[in-house]
């Protein structure tokens, strides 16, 4: 049997790759601090892992005897782990991005108090690299390398920019350049800027804190109110199903009141069956909590896509949330309407 060479694979993994995907994820994987040579390797596992997921999911639901279905879920278990491990990689650039913003004042201040202290830019920026800096620090380091080694200052700081996806960085280093072509006062500028920088992250935690109620809001929506009314809905359902088995009104149909046009005799039961009930709920529930999860992270951040890691946590509570509802009125109403 011939093996399977991994390194053909991957070649041609990236080849019939997308131009632009590669492009976007090879700055997304800079941006989260790895080295560029890491893209070709992300985007072949990312494949190779998810259709591995889809393949693995799809056979065990076959054997379940699942059948077509089986097929459904695979592909989605494959495309849904794909996207997971897209979306880990521009978690962590964003993550590394808004911790860079929280130091951005410390070492903005601490430049400045450098560069008052009879230092040129250059050497000023090398020595504020601290470790209390955390990844920010190896950036420092970097430009101060760089700087060092002839570079002009407003290319490595540019470059800077391009390994960090943070637009508050970009506007700070474009003003700093601007300083510098300038010829002003460079320690005065950076003070003034660690404070604007202080004053609008105080702000926006402001505008956080007031809008929390509204994020309360979609949550108990969506992870209870929903959740409640759909199973109430089905147990109803199936009550109403079983009300209308033959068994059930065998006696009422019996009876003469009922009989010969009666009510009884043109009532029809439910035009819905509980199972197609169920699976409209819990798909039902899956997009409810999708969309709220987007809008919560619109809330709180104002970018949809920090609502995406709220997505596990809400979809699992709203279907947990479902079916204890619906076991708790079946078993306390359970019995009563067919006594």
């Amino acid at each position: 049997m011939k093996k399977i060479d991994f390194r053909v694979l991957k070649k041609k993994l990236i080849y019939f790759t997308p131009r632009k995907y590669k492009e976007v994820m090879r700055k997304q994987i800079i941006y989260a601090g790895l080295k560029q040579e890491f893209v070709t390797r992300f985007i072949s596992f990312s494949i190779l892992f998810s259709v591995s997921v889809g393949v693995i999911i799809t056979f065990d639901l076959w054997l379940l005897g699942l059948g077509t279905l089986a097929f459904l879920v695979g592909i989605g278990c494959g495309i849904l782990s794909f996207i997971i491990l897209q979306t880990s990689v521009i978690f962590i650039a964003d993550s590394r991005a808004e911790e860079i913003e929280k130091i951005l004042p410390d070492a903005l201040q601490l430049m400045g108090a450098n560069i008052r202290a009879g230092m040129t830019i250059d050497r000023a920026i090398w020595l504020s690299a601290r470790p209390e800096f955390g990844v920010f620090e190896d950036e420092i380091k970097r430009v101060g390398a760089k700087t060092v080694a002839g570079k002009p200052i407003e290319k490595a700081l540019m470059e800077m920019t391009k390994r960090i996806k943070s637009d508050i960085l970009e506007k700070t280093v474009k003003l700093i350049i601007e300083g510098i072509a300038a010829g002003g006062e460079i320690a005065n500028l950076m003070e003034e800027i660690a404070n604007n920088i202080r004053v609008t992250r105080s702000l926006k935690k402001e505008i956080k804190s007031s809008v929390v109620t509204y994020s309360i809001f979609i949550l108990f929506a969506a992870v209870i109110g929903a959740p409640a009314l759909f199973s109430i809905g089905l147990f109803f359902v199936e009550t109403m199903t079983k009300l209308w088995t033959p068994e059930v009104l065998g006696g009422v149909e019996a009876g003469s009141g009922f009989a010969g046009g009666g009510f009884f005799s043109k009532a029809t039961g439910p035009q819905v069956t509980p199972t197609q009930l169920f699976w409209f709920a819990i798909a039902s529930l899956m997009v409810m909590t999708f969309f709220g999860s987007l809008i919560i992270g619109l809330i709180q951040s104002g970018k949809e896509k920090i609502g995406l890691k709220f997505i596990p946590l809400l979809m699992s509570g709203a279907i947990i949330v479902f079916f204890v509802v619906h076991f708790v009125i079946s078993l306390i109403f359970g019995g009563f309407f067919l006594m």
